[in-house]
């Protein structure tokens, strides 16, 4: 299945697009590792700052993007989903840029028997990510995408295990306050949130494929 014609443009800037949420998510990793290091230190700053360029190099990419699906496509009836599915991709950048920014805000002190386990689930979380942006790929190049929507479930599911695990840890450590409490659990349920992230989007990928396969 060919979706565009006429300009390699598009497509180009849809892989940068994609390319530019995996090397967002790496640079968030390193973050969080750096954070749970030295907290909010020069390197946390540079890290803040080149996820923000990335955020706002796909903001660009996006919105040109869709002015572009409007001329270069032989299936019009495929705009609008391809559209929804970047707009969810999309989301996810914006949440690392609006997560280590919270964090300099914040400066959530992290429990050190955290830490092991809070890099496990952002290890993770892109892994999920990784597969959902595998599965757009597939799909944007006519292939089946079925294992790699699965792959995102699954990974989903293992991020709420952890999840779980760490809030539980949370509330019963009798020396942390309630207010560090509270915090530490709104800490927790926003790394999980990214694979949520991408679960919705897989989600709706399963119902486009769905849809233009009738």
């Amino acid at each position: 299945m060919k979706l565009f014609y006429q300009t390699k443009q598009t497509e180009e800037h849809i892989t940068i697009f994609l390319m530019n949420i995996m090397q967002a998510g790496y640079l968030f990793l390193q973050a969080l590792e750096s954070y749970i290091v030295k907290g909010c230190d020069k390197k946390f700053k540079v890290l803040q700052k080149q996820i923000s360029a990335l955020e706002a190099e796909n903001d660009s990419l996006r919105r040109q993007t869709e002015l572009n699906l409007y001329h270069h496509m032989i299936l019009p009836g495929m705009r609008s989903d391809i559209i929804d599915l970047l707009e969810g991709c999309d989301k996810i950048i914006n949440k690392y840029e609006s997560d280590v920014i919270l964090w300099s805000v914040e400066r959530p002190q992290l429990p050190q028997t955290m830490h092991d386990l809070l890099k496990e689930m952002v290890h993770t979380d892109l892994s999920c990510v990784g597969a959902l942006v595998g599965a757009v790929k597939s799909f944007l190049a006519g292939y089946d995408v079925d294992t790699e929507i699965q792959n995102v479930y699954e990974l989903e599911h293992q991020v709420d295990l952890m999840a779980i695990h760490l809030k539980e840890e949370v509330f019963l450590n009798k020396r942390l306050n309630l207010a560090r409490q509270l915090q530490l659990k709104s800490f927790i349920y926003s790394l999980e949130k990214i694979s949520d992230m991408a679960e919705d989007t897989a989600d709706k990928l399963k119902v486009v494929v769905a849809k233009h396969s009738l």
